[in-house]
Parts: C-alpha cells; structure tokens; sequence
C-alpha cells in the first residue's frame, strides 16, 4: 500500500475513533486494529484531524448521612443503575485494590 494511501485510510480512521467517544485501546481492539499502530496514527495526525469528541461528565452529589459514626459507610451509585457500599472503617488499601480490580 502506498504511503499516502495508508496516510489517509489512518486519517479516516483516527477521525472515527475521536468522533466514537472510546478509549484508544477499546476502539482498535472493536476494529481489530493494532493497539500500537492505532496509537501511532493517532499521535501522528494529531494536528490533522480534529479535537476529540468531548468526553461525557457524570453529575455527582454529595448527601451527608443522619447518622452520626465515626467513620460512615460510604454508597457509590452510578446513573445505569448498579451500587457498591463501602462498609464504615474498610481501609484505603482495600478500595485501592477493588478500584484496580474493576478498571
């Protein structure tokens, strides 16, 4: 494949990716791309193709609990509906190490 062939079916292709709103590694491996090629192209049409999509932002409140503890559980809920309770006095380490786990 030609140099400016290969350049342009990358420009197109790193448009989509910007406009999909997905995580580089997530939009080539749904591709079937190379990560790392993926990655290159992306770095090296940086200035030829447009901003990214903007990246969507998830309202958040905080409500403080009636109950008086010294250290409260703490309720995630997220928006599609799932919610994980982190019991009063659970240690950094163990959110640290569930957070990983889940990413």
């Amino acid at each position: 494949m030609q140099a400016s062939v290969r350049r342009a079916l990358w420009k197109e292709r790193v448009q989509q990716w910007r406009e999909s709103g997905l995580s580089q590694r997530a939009f080539a491996l749904q591709h079937g791309w190379p990560i790392r090629q993926a990655g290159y192209w992306i770095r090296e049409l940086r200035d030829e193709v447009g901003p990214p999509a903007a990246m969507e932002l998830i309202p958040v409140s905080v409500k403080r609990a009636n109950v008086s503890v010294a250290s409260p559980a703490i309720l995630l809920r997220s928006a599609g509906g799932w919610s994980v309770e982190i019991p009063a006095g659970q240690g950094v380490a163990w959110l640290a190490d569930l957070l990983q786990r889940l990413a």
